[in-house]
């Protein structure tokens, strides 16, 4: 069955997407219906709106123009609802908000919970995607980065540690022995985090010394979600988020070592989470609460006092 749609949002998720079947897929109708949708608006221009033919699909001129005109009357709504909760002197309207999916799972589900019970007024849009998206651009409210991004539009406010620990599981400690040096790894079995276009070797840093290891092990995979299964049945050794496994480790289904060296990988990310927001929308009182309440989460996170679900994938 064919939904009528905003036309103009059909366009700005077509530019997003990049393809019909996405689009459709994200407005939650079909291809054929939205194809219908588009020729239709097309035919209301007068012209064509999407190089149909083309891979990537793109807008045409007077396609972008449309977009660019949409994406503007949304930004205004959003300010007008925002402004009318500030009249009320209350938090209200939606707040966009974007972070990886390891983030997401393990802080972000129970935490988008708490939020809307003591904040009811606030609508939450949460997107996962392990990009980096620009706040401006894509018109977040907030983005949640593993590292600070520099850009002199954006506002950045350290969120907590994100420190990360060599972890196994006791099981795997009792078979295979605590490895004393990185150099030792060369006899571990390591489970591996892949993320395209990212270093993944594991750099340990002691003082002065700098120790590059190259981990081999029996599984690896683009999400360090699933990584924590075999990790918990003791098939090798994961770096790890305190935010993650700190519960883990204080009640002792998962040890920690090499606890002397300092864990640094591209893949993992800075020492520090942040939040950026674009600097138009500081001082706004949702944008404050749900950063403050985050990061008291990931402090109690970090220091076990809350037990991080247990996620093994998307």
């Amino acid at each position: 069955m064919s939904v009528e749609l905003n036309p103009l949002l059909i366009l700005l998720e077509l530019q997003q997407a990049g393809a019909l079947a996405a689009a459709a897929a994200r407005l939650r109708t079909t291809s054929s219906a939205l194809s219908k949708q588009i020729r239709a608006l097309e035919r209301q221009a007068g012209q064509e709106l999407v190089e149909h033919g083309s891979k990537p699909l793109r807008l045409t001129e007077a396609g972008r123009a449309y977009a660019l005109a949409a994406r503007q009357m949304r930004e205004h709504l959003r300010q007008a609802q925002d402004q009318s909760a500030a009249l009320r002197q209350q938090l209200g309207g939606t707040l966009r908000v974007a972070a990886s999916f390891m983030l997401g799972h393990a802080v972000l589900a129970d935490y988008a919970v708490d939020f809307r019970r003591r904040h009811p007024q606030v609508a939450l849009d949460l997107v996962l995607r392990d990009d980096d998206p620009d706040p401006v651009a894509e018109q977040f409210d907030v983005v949640l980065r593993h590292d600070q991004g520099p850009s002199a539009d954006l506002v950045a406010r350290a969120l907590g540690a994100n420190r990360v620990r060599l972890c196994g599981a006791p099981a795997y400690f009792e078979r295979m022995g605590k490895p004393q040096k990185p150099e030792d790894l060369a006899d571990h079995p390591c489970l591996i985090f892949h993320c395209e276009g990212l270093d993944s070797r594991w750099r340990f840093v002691n003082g002065p010394r700098i120790v590059v290891v190259v981990p081999q092990g029996p599984v690896t995979c683009n999400s360090d979600e699933l990584l924590l299964a075999p990790l918990r049945a003791g098939e090798g050794l994961l770096p790890c988020f305190d935010w993650v496994v700190a519960r883990d480790l204080r009640e002792g289904r998962l040890q920690t070592c090499l606890d002397d060296w300092r864990f640094e990988c591209e893949a993992w990310g800075a020492q520090e989470l942040w939040a950026v927001y674009p600097k138009g929308k500081r001082g706004q009182p949702k944008i404050k609460a749900f950063i403050d309440g985050l990061a008291e989460v990931l402090a109690q996170l970090n220091a076990g006092l809350v037990r991080a679900p247990v996620w093994l994938g998307r």
